[in-house]
């Protein structure tokens, strides 16, 4: 006569397997991260800058001014950090308006 449930799986092992974010106990992968960097511009209108970051970012007025001064006394402002595809599509929308920015892996 054969077992009854044989189909089933055994619960105890099946939760044996989970983490206690019921998970299973397999490795995470993690997308690489890149910073997007202001670097300081030729450009005489700071005001221009603060726009196009607001434009671009969506950063409050307050913000966008903090990370062009810093760009503007420092030489860089990190403006954000992401991922790759995401990172390369912030250097081209700056580069269109005319502002430098680089991407650095974290």
């Amino acid at each position: 006569m054969s077992q009854p449930n044989a189909d089933r799986p055994d619960k105890s092992r099946l939760f044996s397997q989970l983490n206690a974010n019921n998970c299973p106990l397999e490795k995470k992968r993690t997308i690489p991260r890149f910073k997007v960097v202001l670097l300081q511009s030729a450009i005489d209108d700071l005001m221009f800058v603060v726009r196009s970051l607001m434009e671009v970012t969506r950063f409050p007025r307050a913000e966008a001014t903090h990370k062009m001064w810093e760009a503007y006394h420092c030489g860089r402002s990190v403006l954000l950090t992401t991922y790759l595809e995401r990172a390369e599509l912030y250097v081209e929308q700056f580069a269109g308006k005319g502002l430098n920015v680089t991407i650095e892996p974290m």
